[in-house]
């Protein structure tokens, strides 16, 4: 039930920014993932941007749904953390600073203030 859902939803955005809906599920014991692959021509500019808000649109509306996502990259950590809410955000905090005092590990990633 969840998996349509999301693929519902997912259809909806990707196609709503002008891409095809293009994705695949790993299942494991107790989990699933929604892997969705945007294919676009990053060398055209107008077309990346695209792209860019098209994926801000799916964690976004995922996240309202309660499906944050699992990875991302450096320019979407902060958006994804996002998703997580300000008290997982304020005890990432908290581990980090007491395993790194100094904050010479991976400054400023993964929405860790």
């Amino acid at each position: 039930m969840e998996a349509e859902r999301q693929t519902a939803l997912a259809r909806q955005i990707v196609e709503s920014h002008g891409f095809d809906y293009t994705a695949a599920y790993a299942i494991g014991w107790r989990d699933l993932h929604h892997i969705i692959a945007l294919l676009f021509d990053k060398a055209d500019a107008a077309e990346h941007a695209r792209a860019d808000a098209c994926y801000k649109d799916l964690v976004v509306r995922f996240g309202a749904q309660g499906w944050a996502s699992y990875r991302t990259g450096v320019n979407s950590m902060d958006l994804v953390a996002r998703q997580y809410g300000e008290v997982n955000r304020r005890f990432n905090a908290t581990l980090k600073h007491a395993i790194d005092p100094n904050g010479i590990l991976s400054p400023g990633k993964s929405g860790i203030i």
